[in-house]
Protein backbone atom coordinates (compact mmCIF):
# COMPACT_ATOMS: atom_id res chain seq x y z
CA UNK A 1 0.00 0.00 0.00
CA UNK A 2 2.97 2.12 0.96
CA UNK A 3 5.03 1.65 -2.06
CA UNK A 4 3.24 3.15 -4.66
CA UNK A 5 2.00 6.75 -3.71
CA UNK A 6 -0.01 6.98 -6.96
CA UNK A 7 -3.28 6.96 -7.24
CA UNK A 8 -4.64 4.23 -9.11
CA UNK A 9 -7.39 4.62 -12.43
CA UNK A 10 -10.61 3.72 -10.64
CA UNK A 11 -12.18 1.25 -12.79
CA UNK A 12 -15.21 2.05 -14.96
CA UNK A 13 -16.95 -1.54 -14.00
CA UNK A 14 -15.74 -2.07 -10.87
CA UNK A 15 -17.12 -4.86 -8.03
CA UNK A 16 -17.35 -4.87 -4.58
CA UNK A 17 -15.43 -7.98 -3.80
CA UNK A 18 -15.95 -7.99 0.07
CA UNK A 19 -11.31 -7.76 0.21
CA UNK A 20 -10.63 -6.58 3.44
CA UNK A 21 -7.09 -5.66 3.85
CA UNK A 22 -5.16 -6.64 6.66
CA UNK A 23 -2.81 -4.77 9.60
CA UNK A 24 -0.64 -1.64 8.29
CA UNK A 25 1.53 0.51 9.56
CA UNK A 26 1.07 1.19 12.90
CA UNK A 27 -0.35 5.27 13.13
CA UNK A 28 -3.30 4.25 10.52
CA UNK A 29 -4.32 1.41 12.71
CA UNK A 30 -3.93 3.31 15.98
CA UNK A 31 -6.26 6.04 14.50
CA UNK A 32 -8.93 3.30 13.37
CA UNK A 33 -9.22 1.94 16.19
CA UNK A 34 -9.42 5.46 18.76
CA UNK A 35 -11.69 6.54 16.33
CA UNK A 36 -14.53 3.68 16.45
CA UNK A 37 -14.05 4.00 19.83
CA UNK A 38 -14.95 7.99 19.64
CA UNK A 39 -17.83 6.87 17.15
CA UNK A 40 -18.93 4.05 19.82
CA UNK A 41 -18.80 6.47 22.77
CA UNK A 42 -21.80 8.90 20.68
CA UNK A 43 -24.59 9.48 23.23
CA UNK A 44 -27.88 8.86 21.37
CA UNK A 45 -30.52 11.45 22.39
CA UNK A 46 -34.00 10.13 22.35
CA UNK A 47 -35.49 9.00 18.92
CA UNK A 48 -37.64 11.88 17.25
CA UNK A 49 -40.48 11.59 14.86
CA UNK A 50 -40.84 13.85 11.84
CA UNK A 51 -44.45 12.54 11.05
CA UNK A 52 -47.58 12.46 13.20
CA UNK A 53 -49.40 9.93 13.76
CA UNK A 54 -52.34 10.62 11.69
CA UNK A 55 -49.49 11.24 8.99
CA UNK A 56 -48.28 7.71 8.95
CA UNK A 57 -51.45 6.65 8.64
CA UNK A 58 -52.51 8.90 5.73
CA UNK A 59 -49.01 7.11 4.11
CA UNK A 60 -50.24 3.69 4.69
CA UNK A 61 -53.79 4.52 3.07
CA UNK A 62 -52.35 5.65 0.30
CA UNK A 63 -49.51 2.88 -0.54
CA UNK A 64 -52.57 0.53 0.16
CA UNK A 65 -55.06 2.30 -1.93
CA UNK A 66 -55.70 -0.16 -4.44
CA UNK A 67 -57.72 2.53 -6.56
CA UNK A 68 -55.42 4.66 -7.28
CA UNK A 69 -51.84 4.93 -9.02
CA UNK A 70 -49.29 7.56 -7.62
CA UNK A 71 -46.21 8.82 -9.87
CA UNK A 72 -44.09 11.98 -10.35
CA UNK A 73 -45.15 13.95 -13.41
CA UNK A 74 -42.59 14.01 -17.02
CA UNK A 75 -40.51 16.60 -16.76
CA UNK A 76 -41.86 18.22 -13.30
CA UNK A 77 -41.42 17.50 -9.59
CA UNK A 78 -45.22 17.45 -9.72
CA UNK A 79 -46.53 14.46 -7.69
CA UNK A 80 -50.00 12.53 -9.57
CA UNK A 81 -52.46 11.02 -8.39
CA UNK A 82 -54.21 8.95 -10.71
CA UNK A 83 -57.53 7.07 -10.79
CA UNK A 84 -55.95 3.45 -11.51
CA UNK A 85 -58.60 1.98 -14.34
CA UNK A 86 -57.80 5.51 -16.26
CA UNK A 87 -54.21 4.74 -15.94
CA UNK A 88 -54.44 1.15 -16.96
CA UNK A 89 -56.92 2.89 -19.72
CA UNK A 90 -53.71 5.06 -21.15
CA UNK A 91 -51.11 2.15 -21.07
CA UNK A 92 -53.28 -0.07 -22.57
CA UNK A 93 -53.39 2.52 -25.37
CA UNK A 94 -50.26 3.07 -25.94
CA UNK A 95 -49.55 -0.86 -26.04
CA UNK A 96 -52.25 -1.42 -28.97
CA UNK A 97 -49.60 0.55 -30.83
CA UNK A 98 -47.25 -0.83 -33.50
CA UNK A 99 -44.39 -0.60 -31.16
CA UNK A 100 -45.86 -3.45 -28.82
CA UNK A 101 -46.67 -7.13 -29.04
CA UNK A 102 -48.29 -9.38 -26.44
CA UNK A 103 -46.58 -12.26 -25.74
CA UNK A 104 -46.12 -15.41 -23.32
CA UNK A 105 -44.18 -15.07 -20.13
CA UNK A 106 -40.60 -14.64 -21.25
CA UNK A 107 -38.03 -17.16 -21.26
CA UNK A 108 -35.45 -14.60 -19.35
CA UNK A 109 -32.49 -17.09 -17.80
CA UNK A 110 -32.19 -18.24 -22.02
CA UNK A 111 -31.28 -14.62 -22.70
CA UNK A 112 -29.31 -14.29 -19.79
CA UNK A 113 -27.05 -17.38 -20.96
CA UNK A 114 -27.03 -16.72 -24.55
CA UNK A 115 -25.25 -13.06 -23.19
CA UNK A 116 -22.96 -15.34 -20.76
CA UNK A 117 -21.99 -17.27 -23.55
CA UNK A 118 -20.87 -14.02 -25.54
CA UNK A 119 -19.28 -12.44 -22.61
CA UNK A 120 -17.38 -15.77 -21.93
CA UNK A 121 -16.04 -15.95 -25.09
CA UNK A 122 -15.17 -12.33 -25.21
CA UNK A 123 -13.45 -12.67 -21.95
CA UNK A 124 -11.19 -15.89 -23.49
CA UNK A 125 -10.41 -13.89 -26.63
CA UNK A 126 -9.02 -11.11 -24.67
CA UNK A 127 -11.78 -8.57 -25.72
CA UNK A 128 -12.90 -8.68 -22.12
CA UNK A 129 -10.84 -7.74 -18.92
CA UNK A 130 -11.30 -9.53 -15.79
CA UNK A 131 -12.71 -6.60 -13.96
CA UNK A 132 -15.43 -5.68 -16.72
CA UNK A 133 -16.27 -9.68 -16.74
CA UNK A 134 -16.56 -9.87 -13.08
CA UNK A 135 -19.20 -7.07 -13.03
CA UNK A 136 -21.06 -8.31 -16.54
CA UNK A 137 -21.66 -11.96 -15.39
CA UNK A 138 -24.86 -12.59 -14.13
CA UNK A 139 -25.16 -16.06 -14.29
CA UNK A 140 -26.00 -16.56 -10.35
CA UNK A 141 -28.44 -14.27 -10.92
CA UNK A 142 -32.00 -14.61 -11.29
CA UNK A 143 -33.42 -11.85 -14.10
CA UNK A 144 -36.24 -10.04 -13.84
CA UNK A 145 -38.84 -8.90 -16.17
CA UNK A 146 -38.87 -5.14 -17.12
CA UNK A 147 -41.87 -3.00 -15.91
CA UNK A 148 -43.78 -0.17 -17.26
CA UNK A 149 -44.66 2.95 -15.94
CA UNK A 150 -46.23 6.31 -17.54
CA UNK A 151 -45.14 9.64 -16.42
CA UNK A 152 -48.18 11.72 -17.18
CA UNK A 153 -47.61 14.84 -19.38
CA UNK A 154 -49.08 17.17 -17.11
CA UNK A 155 -47.43 20.08 -19.09
CA UNK A 156 -49.62 19.46 -22.43
CA UNK A 157 -52.72 19.96 -20.06
CA UNK A 158 -53.78 23.87 -20.87
CA UNK A 159 -52.87 26.41 -17.97
CA UNK A 160 -56.28 27.67 -17.50
CA UNK A 161 -57.63 23.51 -16.98
CA UNK A 162 -54.12 22.89 -15.06
CA UNK A 163 -55.00 25.72 -12.54
CA UNK A 164 -58.75 24.63 -12.55
CA UNK A 165 -57.36 20.90 -11.43
CA UNK A 166 -55.06 22.79 -8.96
CA UNK A 167 -57.80 24.33 -7.30
CA UNK A 168 -60.05 21.68 -7.60
CA UNK A 169 -62.29 22.78 -9.42
CA UNK A 170 -62.68 20.13 -12.21
CA UNK A 171 -61.49 16.88 -13.36
CA UNK A 172 -60.62 14.97 -16.52
CA UNK A 173 -62.58 12.46 -18.29
CA UNK A 174 -59.06 10.75 -19.26
CA UNK A 175 -55.56 11.34 -18.15
CA UNK A 176 -53.04 13.00 -20.02
CA UNK A 177 -50.73 11.44 -21.94
CA UNK A 178 -47.89 9.30 -20.30
CA UNK A 179 -44.18 9.36 -21.54
CA UNK A 180 -43.75 5.12 -20.81
CA UNK A 181 -41.05 4.42 -19.14
CA UNK A 182 -39.51 0.56 -19.31
CA UNK A 183 -37.59 -0.03 -15.76
CA UNK A 184 -34.81 -2.39 -16.73
CA UNK A 185 -33.45 -3.06 -13.39
CA UNK A 186 -31.71 -6.64 -13.06
CA UNK A 187 -33.62 -7.40 -16.31
CA UNK A 188 -30.66 -10.16 -18.78
CA UNK A 189 -29.80 -6.52 -20.70
CA UNK A 190 -29.54 -4.84 -17.48
CA UNK A 191 -25.10 -4.66 -17.26
CA UNK A 192 -24.37 -4.86 -21.09
CA UNK A 193 -26.33 -1.74 -21.72
CA UNK A 194 -24.09 0.12 -19.01
CA UNK A 195 -20.97 -1.82 -20.71
CA UNK A 196 -22.01 -0.31 -24.26
CA UNK A 197 -22.82 3.01 -23.31
CA UNK A 198 -19.46 3.21 -22.33
CA UNK A 199 -17.97 2.77 -25.71
CA UNK A 200 -21.28 5.13 -27.44
CA UNK A 201 -20.81 8.24 -25.30
CA UNK A 202 -17.55 9.40 -26.29
CA UNK A 203 -18.84 8.84 -30.06
CA UNK A 204 -21.97 11.35 -29.30
CA UNK A 205 -19.88 14.02 -27.47
CA UNK A 206 -18.07 14.47 -30.78
CA UNK A 207 -21.10 14.93 -32.88
CA UNK A 208 -21.27 18.94 -34.40
CA UNK A 209 -24.40 19.18 -32.72
CA UNK A 210 -23.68 17.97 -29.29
CA UNK A 211 -25.05 19.74 -26.40
CA UNK A 212 -23.98 18.34 -23.31
CA UNK A 213 -25.83 20.80 -20.85
CA UNK A 214 -27.40 24.20 -19.80
CA UNK A 215 -23.77 25.21 -19.08
CA UNK A 216 -21.97 23.70 -22.63
CA UNK A 217 -25.57 25.49 -24.38
CA UNK A 218 -25.04 29.04 -22.26
CA UNK A 219 -21.12 29.10 -23.54
CA UNK A 220 -21.70 28.15 -27.11
CA UNK A 221 -24.68 30.84 -27.58
CA UNK A 222 -22.78 33.35 -25.77
CA UNK A 223 -19.41 33.69 -28.65
CA UNK A 224 -22.34 34.14 -30.70
CA UNK A 225 -22.54 37.53 -32.13
CA UNK A 226 -26.01 36.97 -34.77
CA UNK A 227 -27.60 39.86 -36.74
CA UNK A 228 -30.47 41.38 -35.19
CA UNK A 229 -33.19 39.93 -38.18
CA UNK A 230 -32.43 36.50 -37.05
CA UNK A 231 -34.92 33.85 -36.06
CA UNK A 232 -34.57 31.39 -32.93
CA UNK A 233 -35.96 28.18 -34.10
CA UNK A 234 -36.97 24.81 -31.15
CA UNK A 235 -37.98 21.52 -32.35
CA UNK A 236 -39.04 18.80 -30.75
CA UNK A 237 -38.59 14.85 -32.37
CA UNK A 238 -41.76 13.14 -30.91
CA UNK A 239 -41.32 9.97 -29.59
CA UNK A 240 -37.72 9.49 -31.00
CA UNK A 241 -36.34 6.38 -28.72
CA UNK A 242 -39.10 4.58 -30.03
CA UNK A 243 -39.85 5.61 -33.05
CA UNK A 244 -36.64 4.30 -34.83
CA UNK A 245 -36.39 0.12 -36.18
CA UNK A 246 -34.01 -1.96 -35.00
CA UNK A 247 -32.08 -2.48 -38.37
CA UNK A 248 -31.53 1.14 -38.57
CA UNK A 249 -30.49 1.70 -35.25
CA UNK A 250 -28.07 -1.47 -35.10
CA UNK A 251 -26.51 0.01 -38.60
CA UNK A 252 -25.88 3.47 -37.07
CA UNK A 253 -24.13 1.95 -34.05
CA UNK A 254 -21.98 -0.47 -36.23
CA UNK A 255 -21.14 2.45 -38.99
CA UNK A 256 -20.28 4.90 -35.99
CA UNK A 257 -18.44 2.22 -33.74
CA UNK A 258 -16.51 1.31 -36.59
CA UNK A 259 -15.40 4.71 -37.93
CA UNK A 260 -14.66 6.16 -34.24
CA UNK A 261 -11.07 6.87 -32.97
CA UNK A 262 -10.31 4.18 -30.22
CA UNK A 263 -7.80 6.25 -28.07
CA UNK A 264 -6.20 4.32 -25.20
CA UNK A 265 -8.65 3.53 -22.66
CA UNK A 266 -8.93 1.78 -19.63
CA UNK A 267 -10.22 -1.50 -20.49
CA UNK A 268 -10.60 -3.53 -24.03
CA UNK A 269 -12.48 -2.30 -27.08
CA UNK A 270 -15.15 -4.74 -28.09
CA UNK A 271 -14.81 -6.18 -31.91
CA UNK A 272 -17.44 -4.54 -33.91
CA UNK A 273 -19.31 -8.07 -34.25
CA UNK A 274 -19.45 -8.44 -30.90
CA UNK A 275 -20.06 -4.94 -29.88
CA UNK A 276 -23.20 -5.52 -32.67
CA UNK A 277 -24.21 -8.49 -30.92
CA UNK A 278 -24.46 -7.03 -27.46
CA UNK A 279 -26.49 -4.25 -29.26
CA UNK A 280 -28.66 -6.42 -31.35
CA UNK A 281 -29.46 -8.16 -28.21
CA UNK A 282 -30.36 -5.50 -26.32
CA UNK A 283 -32.93 -4.40 -28.61
CA UNK A 284 -34.47 -7.27 -29.18
CA UNK A 285 -35.08 -8.40 -26.39
CA UNK A 286 -36.39 -5.81 -24.36
CA UNK A 287 -39.43 -7.49 -22.91
CA UNK A 288 -41.32 -6.26 -19.75
CA UNK A 289 -44.94 -6.34 -17.73
CA UNK A 290 -48.01 -4.42 -17.43
CA UNK A 291 -51.04 -5.04 -15.55
CA UNK A 292 -50.19 -8.90 -15.13
CA UNK A 293 -49.20 -9.27 -18.92
CA UNK A 294 -46.29 -9.84 -20.71
CA UNK A 295 -45.17 -7.35 -24.01
CA UNK A 296 -42.35 -6.88 -26.16
CA UNK A 297 -41.00 -4.43 -27.65
CA UNK A 298 -40.82 -4.43 -31.62
CA UNK A 299 -39.99 -0.45 -32.24
CA UNK A 300 -37.05 1.50 -30.76
CA UNK A 301 -34.94 1.64 -27.79
CA UNK A 302 -36.92 1.04 -24.61
CA UNK A 303 -37.08 4.72 -23.00
CA UNK A 304 -35.31 3.81 -19.20
CA UNK A 305 -32.25 1.92 -20.71
CA UNK A 306 -29.16 2.97 -20.03
CA UNK A 307 -27.64 2.49 -23.72
CA UNK A 308 -31.00 4.10 -25.20
CA UNK A 309 -30.31 7.75 -25.20
CA UNK A 310 -26.89 7.21 -27.52
CA UNK A 311 -28.14 4.51 -30.20
CA UNK A 312 -31.14 7.02 -30.36
CA UNK A 313 -28.62 9.77 -30.59
CA UNK A 314 -25.91 8.28 -32.84
CA UNK A 315 -28.90 7.61 -35.56
CA UNK A 316 -30.75 10.73 -35.08
CA UNK A 317 -27.38 12.39 -35.63
CA UNK A 318 -27.52 10.84 -38.95
CA UNK A 319 -30.27 11.76 -39.92
CA UNK A 320 -30.05 15.46 -39.20
CA UNK A 321 -27.09 15.73 -40.86
CA UNK A 322 -29.00 14.11 -43.93
CA UNK A 323 -32.02 16.49 -43.47
CA UNK A 324 -29.20 19.49 -43.79
CA UNK A 325 -27.70 18.45 -46.77
CA UNK A 326 -30.63 18.37 -48.30
CA UNK A 327 -31.79 22.28 -46.81
CA UNK A 328 -30.90 24.61 -49.60
CA UNK A 329 -30.16 27.38 -46.78
CA UNK A 330 -28.51 25.38 -45.03
CA UNK A 331 -25.63 28.34 -45.26
CA UNK A 332 -27.86 30.62 -43.04
CA UNK A 333 -28.04 27.83 -40.20
CA UNK A 334 -25.93 30.11 -37.46
CA UNK A 335 -26.19 27.93 -34.70
CA UNK A 336 -27.42 24.44 -34.49
CA UNK A 337 -27.68 22.22 -31.56
CA UNK A 338 -29.26 19.19 -30.01
CA UNK A 339 -29.74 17.89 -26.57
CA UNK A 340 -31.70 14.35 -27.26
CA UNK A 341 -34.90 14.77 -28.95
CA UNK A 342 -35.00 18.90 -28.51
CA UNK A 343 -33.00 20.86 -30.93
CA UNK A 344 -32.30 24.85 -30.93
CA UNK A 345 -30.82 26.94 -34.37
CA UNK A 346 -30.28 30.57 -34.89
CA UNK A 347 -31.60 30.93 -38.71
CA UNK A 348 -30.26 34.00 -40.31
CA UNK A 349 -32.94 33.69 -43.08
CA UNK A 350 -36.97 34.06 -43.06
CA UNK A 351 -39.69 31.87 -41.70
CA UNK A 352 -40.68 30.20 -45.06
CA UNK A 353 -37.23 29.20 -45.56
CA UNK A 354 -36.59 27.74 -42.45
CA UNK A 355 -39.85 25.63 -42.80
CA UNK A 356 -38.41 23.87 -45.62
CA UNK A 357 -35.83 22.06 -43.50
CA UNK A 358 -39.00 20.84 -41.22
CA UNK A 359 -40.89 19.85 -44.77
CA UNK A 360 -37.65 17.62 -45.37
CA UNK A 361 -37.87 16.13 -42.02
CA UNK A 362 -40.86 15.48 -42.23
CA UNK A 363 -41.15 13.06 -44.80
CA UNK A 364 -37.73 11.46 -44.73
CA UNK A 365 -38.81 8.99 -42.22
CA UNK A 366 -41.14 6.72 -42.12
CA UNK A 367 -42.30 7.13 -37.82
CA UNK A 368 -40.38 10.34 -36.85
CA UNK A 369 -41.96 13.89 -37.13
CA UNK A 370 -40.29 17.09 -35.84
CA UNK A 371 -42.40 19.70 -34.20
CA UNK A 372 -41.32 23.15 -33.88
CA UNK A 373 -41.92 27.40 -32.58
CA UNK A 374 -40.02 29.74 -35.03
CA UNK A 375 -39.55 32.73 -33.38
CA UNK A 376 -37.89 36.31 -34.03
CA UNK A 377 -37.76 37.31 -30.85
CA UNK A 378 -37.59 34.82 -27.49
CA UNK A 379 -37.18 31.05 -27.49
CA UNK A 380 -37.03 28.33 -24.46
CA UNK A 381 -34.60 25.43 -24.62
CA UNK A 382 -33.75 23.34 -21.90
CA UNK A 383 -34.10 25.44 -18.16
CA UNK A 384 -32.78 28.86 -20.51
CA UNK A 385 -35.21 31.20 -22.53
CA UNK A 386 -32.99 33.32 -25.25
CA UNK A 387 -34.21 36.52 -26.14
CA UNK A 388 -33.31 39.62 -27.93
CA UNK A 389 -33.03 42.02 -24.89
CA UNK A 390 -30.85 44.92 -23.55
CA UNK A 391 -27.77 43.09 -23.93
CA UNK A 392 -28.42 42.63 -27.97
CA UNK A 393 -29.35 45.79 -28.19
CA UNK A 394 -26.68 47.20 -26.76
CA UNK A 395 -23.77 44.63 -27.38
CA UNK A 396 -25.58 42.24 -30.06
CA UNK A 397 -25.37 39.62 -27.17
CA UNK A 398 -28.24 36.92 -27.18
CA UNK A 399 -29.66 37.44 -23.55
CA UNK A 400 -30.70 34.56 -21.34
CA UNK A 401 -32.61 33.72 -18.58
CA UNK A 402 -33.70 31.04 -16.95
CA UNK A 403 -37.08 29.53 -17.85
CA UNK A 404 -39.56 28.82 -15.15
CA UNK A 405 -41.55 25.86 -16.62
CA UNK A 406 -45.75 26.71 -16.01
CA UNK A 407 -46.16 23.59 -14.63
CA UNK A 408 -43.44 24.99 -11.63
CA UNK A 409 -45.18 24.41 -8.05
CA UNK A 410 -42.21 25.44 -6.53
CA UNK A 411 -42.34 22.83 -4.06
CA UNK A 412 -38.79 23.02 -2.54
CA UNK A 413 -37.49 21.23 0.29
CA UNK A 414 -39.45 22.01 3.43
CA UNK A 415 -37.31 23.82 5.94
CA UNK A 416 -38.78 21.88 9.10
CA UNK A 417 -37.67 18.52 6.90
CA UNK A 418 -35.40 16.04 8.82
CA UNK A 419 -31.90 17.17 6.94
CA UNK A 420 -28.63 17.89 8.15
CA UNK A 421 -28.27 22.32 8.04
CA UNK A 422 -25.93 22.00 5.43
CA UNK A 423 -28.44 20.71 2.76
CA UNK A 424 -30.47 23.68 3.08
CA UNK A 425 -28.10 25.86 2.33
CA UNK A 426 -26.32 23.75 0.04
CA UNK A 427 -29.76 23.85 -2.05
CA UNK A 428 -30.14 27.22 -1.69
CA UNK A 429 -26.79 27.99 -2.95
CA UNK A 430 -27.24 25.42 -5.89
CA UNK A 431 -30.17 27.30 -7.00
CA UNK A 432 -28.63 30.83 -6.87
CA UNK A 433 -25.75 29.42 -8.85
CA UNK A 434 -27.91 27.47 -11.52
CA UNK A 435 -29.97 31.29 -11.76
CA UNK A 436 -26.59 33.07 -11.99
CA UNK A 437 -25.24 30.71 -14.83
CA UNK A 438 -28.63 30.69 -17.08
CA UNK A 439 -28.90 34.66 -17.02
CA UNK A 440 -26.83 36.92 -18.07
CA UNK A 441 -28.28 40.14 -17.04
CA UNK A 442 -27.87 41.28 -14.06
CA UNK A 443 -31.06 43.58 -13.47
CA UNK A 444 -32.72 39.92 -14.51
CA UNK A 445 -31.21 38.01 -12.17
CA UNK A 446 -31.90 40.47 -9.62
CA UNK A 447 -35.79 39.55 -10.44
CA UNK A 448 -35.38 36.05 -10.61
CA UNK A 449 -33.56 35.91 -7.31
CA UNK A 450 -36.24 38.33 -5.38
CA UNK A 451 -38.93 35.74 -6.80
CA UNK A 452 -36.72 32.67 -5.32
CA UNK A 453 -36.68 33.82 -2.15
CA UNK A 454 -40.50 34.36 -2.00
CA UNK A 455 -40.81 30.60 -2.92
CA UNK A 456 -38.43 30.11 -0.18
CA UNK A 457 -39.94 32.23 2.70
CA UNK A 458 -42.81 30.08 1.74
CA UNK A 459 -41.46 26.98 2.52
CA UNK A 460 -40.83 27.95 5.70
CA UNK A 461 -36.99 29.32 4.96
CA UNK A 462 -35.69 32.54 7.25
CA UNK A 463 -34.71 36.17 5.33
CA UNK A 464 -31.66 35.62 7.77
CA UNK A 465 -30.75 31.86 6.33
CA UNK A 466 -31.64 33.27 2.44
CA UNK A 467 -30.35 36.76 2.39
CA UNK A 468 -26.55 36.12 2.90
CA UNK A 469 -26.57 33.48 0.37
CA UNK A 470 -28.13 35.60 -2.56
CA UNK A 471 -26.26 38.45 -1.99
CA UNK A 472 -23.08 36.05 -2.49
CA UNK A 473 -24.22 35.38 -5.27
CA UNK A 474 -24.57 38.63 -6.94
CA UNK A 475 -20.89 39.27 -5.83
CA UNK A 476 -19.66 35.75 -7.92
CA UNK A 477 -18.03 36.22 -11.01
CA UNK A 478 -20.25 34.43 -13.70
CA UNK A 479 -17.93 33.54 -15.20
CA UNK A 480 -16.50 31.11 -12.14
CA UNK A 481 -20.69 29.59 -12.57
CA UNK A 482 -19.87 28.97 -16.57
CA UNK A 483 -16.76 26.81 -15.78
CA UNK A 484 -16.07 23.29 -16.73
CA UNK A 485 -16.00 20.98 -14.24
CA UNK A 486 -12.58 19.54 -13.40
CA UNK A 487 -11.49 16.10 -14.87
CA UNK A 488 -12.70 13.81 -11.98
CA UNK A 489 -9.17 11.99 -12.09
CA UNK A 490 -7.74 15.19 -11.25
CA UNK A 491 -9.58 15.64 -8.34
CA UNK A 492 -8.10 13.46 -5.33
CA UNK A 493 -10.37 11.15 -4.01
CA UNK A 494 -11.97 11.95 -0.72
CA UNK A 495 -11.68 9.59 2.28
CA UNK A 496 -15.50 9.75 3.25
CA UNK A 497 -17.54 8.44 5.91
CA UNK A 498 -21.27 7.10 4.44
CA UNK A 499 -24.25 7.11 7.07
CA UNK A 500 -27.51 7.86 6.64
CA UNK A 501 -28.72 11.17 9.14
CA UNK A 502 -30.02 11.03 12.18
CA UNK A 503 -30.71 14.44 14.11
CA UNK A 504 -30.29 12.47 17.05
CA UNK A 505 -26.42 11.86 16.60
CA UNK A 506 -23.84 14.67 17.08
CA UNK A 507 -20.44 15.68 16.67
CA UNK A 508 -19.79 12.93 13.97
CA UNK A 509 -16.99 15.04 12.30
CA UNK A 510 -15.69 16.39 15.01
CA UNK A 511 -14.50 12.95 16.61
CA UNK A 512 -13.71 11.81 12.80
CA UNK A 513 -10.62 14.25 13.24
CA UNK A 514 -9.92 13.94 16.88
CA UNK A 515 -6.73 11.74 16.73
CA UNK A 516 -6.27 13.18 12.60
CA UNK A 517 -3.08 14.91 13.90
CA UNK A 518 -1.94 11.68 15.04
CA UNK A 519 -2.08 9.89 11.97
CA UNK A 520 -0.83 12.90 10.03
CA UNK A 521 2.59 12.57 11.78
CA UNK A 522 3.64 9.83 10.19
CA UNK A 523 5.44 10.29 6.98
CA UNK A 524 3.77 7.83 4.91
CA UNK A 525 0.53 8.63 6.11
CA UNK A 526 0.47 12.16 5.83
CA UNK A 527 2.09 11.53 2.09
CA UNK A 528 -1.02 9.58 1.51
CA UNK A 529 -3.88 11.02 3.13
CA UNK A 530 -3.94 14.74 1.55
CA UNK A 531 -7.38 16.08 3.06
CA UNK A 532 -9.27 15.09 6.01
CA UNK A 533 -11.90 12.92 5.98
CA UNK A 534 -15.50 14.02 5.51
CA UNK A 535 -19.10 13.04 6.49
CA UNK A 536 -21.47 12.28 4.01
CA UNK A 537 -25.08 11.50 4.28
CA UNK A 538 -26.79 8.53 2.16
CA UNK A 539 -30.37 9.00 1.11
CA UNK A 540 -33.17 7.91 3.41
CA UNK A 541 -36.00 6.53 2.14
CA UNK A 542 -38.57 9.81 1.64
CA UNK A 543 -42.48 10.13 1.02
CA UNK A 544 -41.89 8.98 -2.74
CA UNK A 545 -40.21 5.82 -2.04
CA UNK A 546 -42.83 4.88 0.11
CA UNK A 547 -45.94 5.26 -2.42
CA UNK A 548 -44.59 5.65 -5.60
CA UNK A 549 -43.82 2.02 -7.51
CA UNK A 550 -42.52 0.66 -10.90
CA UNK A 551 -45.06 -2.18 -11.04
CA UNK A 552 -48.34 -1.75 -10.82
CA UNK A 553 -49.97 -3.11 -7.89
Amino acid sequence: MFENKDKPVIHPFRTNTGFKPGPTCNALENYIHKTKLELSSIPLKERQENLSISERNALASLKNNPDIVIKKADKSNTVVVMDKCKYIKEGLRQLQSKHYIEVERPNLMNIQNVIQEKLTEMHSNGYLDKETFRFLNDSKNIPRCGQLYLLPKIHKIKGTVLNALNDGLCSLKDLPPGRPIISQCATPTYKIGAYCDHFLLPIVKKQLTYIKDTTDFIVKLESLRPPPEVLFVTYDITSMYTNMEFDELITAVKEAYQNADKPVADIPYPKVSDFVFLIKTILENNYFEFNGKYYKQTIGCAMGSTVSPEVSDIRMYQITHMIMNQFEHANKVLFHGRYRDDGFMIFNGTRDEILKFFEIGNSCHRYLKFTYEISGETANFLDTTVYKGRLFQTEGKLDIKSYIKPTNNFQYLQRNSAHCQSVFKGFIKGECIRHLRNTNDKQILEIILDDFRMHLLNRGYSETEINPIITETKLLARSKALEKQRNKRAIPTPLVMVTKYNPCVKGLKRRLLKYWKDLKSDSDCNQIFDSEPMVAYSKHKNIGDLIIRARLQ
